[in-house]
C-alpha cells in the first residue's frame, strides 16, 4: 500500500503484555521541545532537575545552553500515564498466550475477544509498561508552551471522546 506521498506504510501488529500494567514505578517526566538521539534512562535527576528554578512565568531551566520555559501538566482525571517500552529479543513465533498473569474473569473477557493469532517475524511488536506517571513537565524553547500546544490536544481528546458518545436524552 502506498501513501499519498509515496512511501511505503510500515504495517505491523502491537501486543501489549497486560502483566506489565500491574505495578510500575512512578517516574517524574519531562517533555522537551528537541530530539535527543538516545533512548534510554538517564540520569535527568542528578544533573537537569536541580538547575530548575522557579521563575516570574513559571518553570525555568537551561539545556545545553538553551532556555527552556516550562509547566507541570496533569494528566485528566481517571486517566494514567505509562511509559512503553518495546520488547526486545527474540520473539517466539507461532501461536502466542498473552493471557500470563491475567486473572480468570480477564482472561475468559480475552478470549471471547482476542484469539491467538499466528505471530509473524517483523511484522508483530511487543511493549510493556515499565514506569506509570500522573503529571509530567511541558518545556518549550524560551516561552511557556501555550493552550495550543499538541500536547494539549491529545490531552483533551478523551474528554471529547466521551461528549460526542454520550447518551442523548431525549425530549
Amino acid at each position: 500500500m502506498e501513501s499519498s506521498d509515496g512511501e511505503a506504510i510500515d504495517k505491523r501488529r502491537v501486543h501489549l503484555r497486560p502483566v506489565t500494567l500491574r505495578d510500575p514505578a512512578p517516574v517524574l517526566l519531562h517533555l522537551l521541545p528537541c530530539e535527543v538521539l538516545v533512548n534510554r534512562p538517564a540520569p535527568v535527576g542528578l544533573f537537569f532537575t536541580p538547575a530548575i528554578r522557579q521563575g516570574p512565568d513559571g518553570l525555568e531551566v537551561s539545556f545545553r545552553g538553551r532556555s527552556l520555559r516550562g509547566e507541570e501538566v496533569v494528566v485528566p482525571p481517571g486517566l494514567v500515564g505509562y511509559v512503553m517500552t518495546e520488547e526486545k529479543g527474540e520473539v517466539l513465533l507461532g501461536k502466542q498466550d498473552f493471557s500470563e498473569g491475567l486473572q480468570d474473569d480477564e482472561q475468559e473477557e480475552q478470549e471471547l475477544v482476542e484469539p491467538p493469532e499466528a505471530l509473524e517475524r517483523d511484522f508483530d511488536r511487543f511493549i510493556g509498561a515499565t514506569a506509570t506517571f500522573s503529571s509530567f513537565t511541558l518545556w518549550g524553547l524560551e516561552t511557556i508552551p501555550g493552550p495550543d500546544a499538541r500536547v494539549r490536544g491529545a490531552l483533551t481528546w478523551p474528554s471529547l471522546a466521551a461528549a460526542i458518545h454520550a447518551q442523548v436524552p431525549e425530549d
